[in-house]
């Protein structure tokens, strides 16, 4: 789960890194673009100004100079003063004024709008005299101080010299600006962040200025030096190089208006410079105020990923609690299941001191499975998961290991009276459980184990419940609680599988054949038994490994060899005899539950000298209990092949009366165990006479195994029995002394149960 949530929010911070390098260099772009936009926008507002009023200078220099030369020719004051009116009338909006003033600065003539009875002397005038000295010096015309009346005019004037050079007089002509339209109005700039000022390089006077509440004052006063000086550094070319460029600049301003951003174009013949500056702060707010656009997209986009990927993690989370949940509880009963247990196995032994694994595993559940379909076995499974669950303290935990098996784990602190009380409890849920229409009472095996005492980790602890359950198993429906010698002969148990694989095929397994004869004495057959030399074990019983072979899967190979040995060497001695008698060959469970056993077993016949009639094939009660319909089935299709078949160990199983009328038996054998006592125990011998009466009914044969004395034998054939095996007649035999013993002995015509 940790893994889950880093990943997913893993994917959304990088989403949001993205998010957020998008922005900066959106922003960042944006920014540059608009740094470029307004620059192109001060070049182009500063290029315009800067022609404008230099053509306007250049227009009013032609127009003085020329009026200038031809006002000194005329000798009669009215004929200047209508000369002078006529141009005012040009342009009233533009032109001011126009005055000649003689070269002592005497107002000579003016046009009517200027003239006064008492009109200034222009040396003498503090805000006149350094322009009108500078006029008379200059080829040029010369700008004086702006003043204000009421708009603001800026005074050109230039000298008018005869051929030798001597200053006749001084052409003043005024302009008029200041208004909020035309060329040089106010609302000709990019906004109120933005001024245009005309400075004079000379004297640092502002010739004139769109910032209006400048406008009072700076005709009295000139720039201050440092001011002006820090204006140049940041314009960073002198006025010698400055000529007819565009110069951008930045600075920080004397006022309050902070940092600046400008262009300056200066004109070197009247001597000013046109600078146009922005605020710094109204860049800023603009890229803010584009910025917080952008922003609040990012904002809204990430806010809305943000939910989407809780919305994902939640939906992930619930997907993984129901996969986690899955995979770690049975799908069928809803339990805790093993990978539970190996999840919760450790918090157990770092909590509790002691507790009791109990291994559970059902007794008959297969013979449901087969006998009544796998939907009612499924049903019982959980019909008694619901009863354990009931009878399950609270502080113990309860499992479905698999198929028929479940653990629990029980917290008894080492209380023997709590465990018994338990495992009665489980018995008891094991009983009288009804699916539809159906009860069973299949019965359980309880496999204990103590922790720590038989083991401190899981997998130890959990053999030796599987060893304890398994003992239990021997004997059905009981619990038992592992000691060491369950490991000893689990163990050895062990050994035995390990050299039992393969035994076959190194030959170390091989038959002996024990003789089955009438009541004469006469040979009727015999019985395959088989014979194991492991040359690290010895000679092993077959009660001793037979039973491990079909646990272990070992008995598919083993069974298909003893039948084909027994074929092989049972062929061989009737054709050297020209004697023919019965086989009989003990099968499994496991082989019946082969669904290619019969063809296998009838190939192997087909391929050797034993005729179909003469091959018996012996089963076990048990082997009707775990699965009688597909037993039945198969039995069936083996009699009509010609086999026969005989129910061993009769009477020492559960199986009922009315279940033989189902089988096609041939024979019926009666265990060794009650022949033992056939002549001491009424009982037995009760027993005995019951299996022949039931065999009579059925009409099979009869055969008695382990007849050892002549008394057992007297008793038998008064009792009725057809058959008879045991040491009495002959111990079983290898191949080739039964040979011998065939062809010594006489074989019954014996055929039918006598009556």
């Amino acid at each position: 789960m940790p893994l889950l949530k880093r990943n997913i929010w893993l994917l959304f911070w990088v989403l949001a890194a993205a998010c957020l390098l998008l922005l900066v260099t959106l922003s960042s772009f944006r920014w540059q673009e608009l740094n470029q936009y307004y620059r192109d926008r001060q070049t182009a507002l500063v290029q315009q100004w800067y022609r404008n009023f230099s053509a306007i200078l250049e227009q009013q220099e032609g127009i003085i100079t020329l009026m200038g030369e031809d006002l000194l020719l005329l000798e009669q004051p009215q004929q200047v003063h209508t000369r002078l009116d006529a141009i005012m009338a040009i342009n009233p909006e533009m032109f001011s004024g126009f005055a000649l003033i003689s070269p002592q600065g005497d107002v000579l003539h003016t046009s009517t709008n200027l003239q006064s009875n008492n009109p200034p002397n222009l040396l003498r005038l503090p805000q006149t005299q350094d322009s009108f000295r500078y006029a008379l010096e200059a080829e040029k015309m010369v700008l004086g101080r702006t003043y204000l009346a009421p708009r603001l005019v800026i005074p050109a004037r230039k000298a008018i010299r005869a051929q030798n050079g001597e200053v006749l007089g001084v052409m003043t002509g005024a302009l008029k600006f200041g208004s909020d339209d035309g060329l040089f109005g106010r609302n000709e700039t990019s906004g109120d962040f933005n001024r245009i000022t005309i400075i004079r390089s000379r004297d640092r006077f502002i010739q004139y200025s769109t910032y209006q509440p400048a406008q009072q004052d700076f005709f009295r006063t000139p720039i201050p030096a440092d001011e002006y000086q820090q204006f140049v550094q940041a314009v960073g070319v002198s006025t010698e190089l400055a000529a007819g460029q565009v110069l951008p600049f930045r600075r920080i301003a004397a006022d309050d208006r902070g940092a600046l951003l400008g262009m300056a174009m200066y004109n070197p013949r009247y001597e000013f410079w046109l600078v146009s500056e922005m605020t710094s702060v109204y860049l800023w707010q603009e890229f803010l105020r584009i910025f917080s656009g952008y922003f609040l997209v990012f904002i809204a986009f990430l806010t809305a990923m943000f939910y989407l990927f809780r919305n994902i993690y939640r939906v992930e989370l619930e997907k993984h609690k129901v996969l986690d949940y899955q995979a770690n509880h049975d799908v069928l009963t809803d339990l805790p299941n093993r990978n539970y247990l190996l999840k919760i196995f450790s918090s157990w032994q770092e909590n509790k001191s002691h507790f009791s694994l109990v291994f559970i595993d059902l007794d008959n559940f297969k013979g449901v499975n087969d006998g009544f379909g796998h939907k009612i076995g499924d049903d019982l499974l959980v019909e008694f998961s619901r009863r354990l669950k009931q009878v399950v303290p609270a502080t113990s935990l309860l499992l479905r290991y698999g198929g028929d098996e479940f653990l629990m784990l029980l917290d008894t602190n080492q209380d023997a009276l709590a465990e018994t009380s338990l495992t009665s409890a489980i018995f008891s849920a094991c009983e009288n459980i009804q699916i539809r229409n159906l009860v069973f009472s299949p019965g359980v095996s309880l496999g204990i184990a103590h922790y720590p005492e038989h083991g401190k980790d899981l997998d130890a602890l959990l053999r030796c419940a599987d060893i304890a359950m398994y003992t239990a198993k021997r004997k059905r429906n009981t619990a038992t609680l592992y000691d060491a010698t369950m490991a000893e002969q689990y163990l050895v148990s062990a050994q035995i599988e390990q050299a039992l694989r393969g035994a076959e095929k190194r030959g170390e397994i091989f038959l002996h054949y024990q003789p089955q004869v009438d009541r004469n004495g006469r040979l009727f057959g015999v019985e395959a038994l088989v014979r194991w030399d492991s040359p690290e074990l010895g000679r092993v019983a077959p009660d001793k490994f037979i039973a491990i072979a079909e646990r272990s899967g070992l008995i598919m190979a083993l069974g298909q060899y003893i039948i084909e040995v027994a074929l092989a060497e049972i062929g061989a001695i009737q054709k050297q005899t020209g004697k023919a008698f019965r086989l009989s060959i003990n099968v499994s469970v496991n082989q019946l539950s082969d669904t290619h056993f019969a063809d296998r077993l009838c190939a192997a016949i087909r391929a050797s000298d034993v005729a179909f009639v003469n091959v018996t094939v012996e089963i076990t009660e048990n082997i009707l209990i775990d699965d009688l319909d597909h037993v039945s089935t198969l039995l069936a299709e083996l009699r009509r092949s010609g086999i026969n078949v005989s129910l061993d160990d009769f009477g020492t199983g559960y199986s009922s009366l009315g279940l033989l009328r189902h089988l096609p038996l041939n024979e019926i054998k009666i265990d060794k165990s009650f022949v033992d006592d056939v002549l001491t125990d009424a009982t037995a011998e009760q027993m005995v006479r019951n299996i022949i009466a039931i065999g009579r009914n059925y009409k099979v044969h009869l055969l008695a195994e382990g007849v050892e004395t002549a008394a057992q034998l007297q008793s038998l054939n008064q009792l009725g029995c057809d058959l008879y095996q045991g040491y009495y007649f002959s111990r079983p035999v290898a191949a080739a002394d039964l040979l011998q013993y065939v062809m010594a002995a006489e074989i019954t015509d014996y055929d039918q149960p006598s009556g």
